[in-house]
C-alpha cells in the first residue's frame, strides 16, 4: 500500500544521501528521481509533470538533473552499491548496459506493460526480450533548410544523396557552407551518422561493408569540396544549430529539440524535410533518440510507488505536455496523431518516428564500443589521416579484436 503525505507535492533537488550514500534511510513519503534534463525548455517540462505526478500518487518529488556526460557514470557507480535512484531516466541507448547489471527492475513485474507504445520505441525499451524502460517522449533526426536561402540559389530541398551535393555546392559561397551536421568526437557524431549509413543498407555489425564506406564517403566528399565546413569534427548538435541560425550553413542535420532556438532567431525562415536518402524511394532509417524511465530495485514498497510514478509520467496527458513544451514526438501513436496537427512545422518528426530504429538492437551491451570506432573512423576520414575505406576497416579489426 502506497503511504501519502499533504496532496501539494513539491519537486525539490536530490538530497547528498542519493548520491553520496549517507546512512539514514530513505524517507518513505519521498521518490527520487534522476535525469540528465539540464537545459531548458525540457528541465521546466519534467519539472512541471514531476509536481503533477508526484500530487496524483501522493509523494514528495526530489529531482536532481546532472550533466548529460556524467550521468552514466555516476549511475553506475551508485548500480554497483545498490544506491540507485527510485526513478532513473536513461538515454535509450544506455538501458543495455544498466539492464545487465541486474540493477532494474522488468517493468511487467510492476505492472508495466507498454501497451500502446510504438513498437520500435518498446524495442529500444528492451533488454534481451524484457521492458525494463518507458519512454514519455522520443525524437530523431531531419534535414532543416534556411528557405530564403534556398529561394536566393533557386534549389529545392534535397530528397537523394545526388541532389544533397549539388544543391549544398549551389548554396556554399564565401558567407556560408551548404550543409552542416555533427561529426563530433562522441555519441552525437555516431548518432547523426548512422541516419547516413543505415539508409545505405549498411550494418553497424559490420562497419567496413562497401554500404559503410560509400555513406562515410559522402561526408568525405561534402567536406573536401568545401560545401560543409572541417570544423564539423568539432561540432555538436548545438554548434550545428548555432551555425544555422547565424546564417553561416544553408543545411543542418538536427533534430526536433532545436526548433524552439529557430522558432525565436529573428528573421529566420526554415522548413525541415527528411534527411535525403542514397537513391530516389529509398525508406529514411534514421536512429531513434529519446529517454527512457526506469525503475531501479529498491524495496517492494519503494518500487510500486515509482512504477505509480512511471505511469503518470508516461501517461498520454503527460506524454502530450513534455512533447508540445520541448518539441518531443510522443511514444504513443494515438497521443502522436492528435498533437500532429498542432506542430505543422515538426509533422516530418512525427511523421519519421515510427520507422527510426534502436541503436542497440542488433548490437545490445557492444553499442559503446561499436560507437566510439564509428566516431573514431569518422574523425580519421573527415580530418583526412586516412581514407573512408581504411578507417572503418580499422574500426572493425579493432571491434573484431575485443570481441
Amino acid at each position: 500500500m502506497v503511504e501519502h503525505v499533504p496532496r501539494k507535492a513539491l519537486v525539490v533537488s536530490l538530497c547528498a544521501a542519493v548520491l553520496t550514500g549517507c546512512a539514514s534511510a530513505p524517507d518513505p513519503g519521498v521518490l527520487t528521481v534522476m535525469d540528465y534534463h539540464t537545459d531548458e525548455p525540457m528541465h521546466s517540462a519534467m519539472e512541471t509533470q514531476l509536481a503533477r505526478c508526484g500530487e496524483e500518487i501522493g509523494k514528495r518529488i526530489e529531482h536532481r538533473s546532472v550533466v548529460n556526460d556524467q550521468l552514466v557514470p555516476k549511475a553506475l557507480r551508485r548500480a554497483s552499491s545498490r544506491s540507485l535512484p527510485d526513478v532513473l531516466m536513461l538515454d535509450n541507448p544506455d538501458l543495455p548496459q544498466f539492464a545487465a547489471t541486474q540493477a532494474l527492475n522488468p517493468l511487467p513485474e510492476l505492472g508495466i506493460t507498454g501497451e500502446g507504445i510504438y513498437p520500435n520505441v518498446l524495442a529500444a525499451s528492451t533488454y534481451d526480450g524484457t521492458l525494463y524502460g518507458i519512454p514519455p517522449t522520443v525524437n530523431t533526426l531531419a534535414l532543416y533548410y534556411n528557405a530564403d536561402l534556398l529561394e536566393q540559389a533557386g534549389v529545392e530541398p534535397p530528397r537523394t544523396w545526388e541532389e544533397l551535393r549539388a544543391t549544398a555546392a549551389a548554396l556554399t559561397d564565401e558567407q556560408q557552407y551548404g550543409i552542416a551536421f555533427s561529426a563530433l568526437a562522441g555519441l552525437e557524431g555516431a548518432y547523426q551518422f548512422l541516419s547516413f549509413l543505415w539508409p545505405n543498407g549498411a550494418d553497424e555489425r559490420r562497419l567496413d561493408s562497401p554500404e559503410a564506406v560509400e555513406a562515410l564517403q559522402l561526408w568525405v566528399d561534402l567536406v573536401e569540396s568545401g560545401s560543409a565546413s572541417r570544423a564539423v569534427v568539432n561540432w555538436g548538435q548545438s554548434e550545428v544549430r548555432d551555425q544555422f541560425t547565424a546564417g553561416r550553413v544553408a543545411m543542418m542535420v538536427n533534430g526536433s529539440w532545436q526548433a524552439p532556438t529557430l522558432r525565436e532567431t529573428p528573421g529566420l525562415r526554415w522548413g525541415v524535410v527528411p534527411i535525403p536518402v542514397p537513391h530516389p524511394g529509398a525508406p529514411p532509417a534514421t536512429a531513434l533518440g529519446g529517454e527512457v524511465l526506469t525503475i531501479p530495485k529498491t524495496t517492494p514498497q519503494r518500487q510500486r510507488a515509482a512504477a505509480d510514478l512511471v505511469r503518470c509520467l508516461s501517461s498520454p496527458e503527460a506524454q502530450a505536455a513534455v512533447a508540445l513544451a520541448a518539441d518531443r514526438v510522443p511514444a504513443s501513436p494515438a497521443v502522436a496523431e492528435r498533437l500532429r496537427e498542432q506542430v505543422p512545422d515538426l509533422r516530418i518528426f512525427y511523421d519519421t518516428v515510427p520507422d527510426a530504429r534502436s541503436r542497440t538492437a542488433k548490437l545490445g551491451t557492444r553499442w559503446p564500443q561499436t560507437a566510439q570506432a564509428m566516431w573514431t573512423a569518422v574523425q580519421s576520414a573527415l580530418t583526412g589521416s586516412a581514407t573512408a575505406r581504411q578507417s572503418l576497416e580499422r574500426a572493425q579489426r579493432q571491434l573484431d579484436a575485443d570481441s
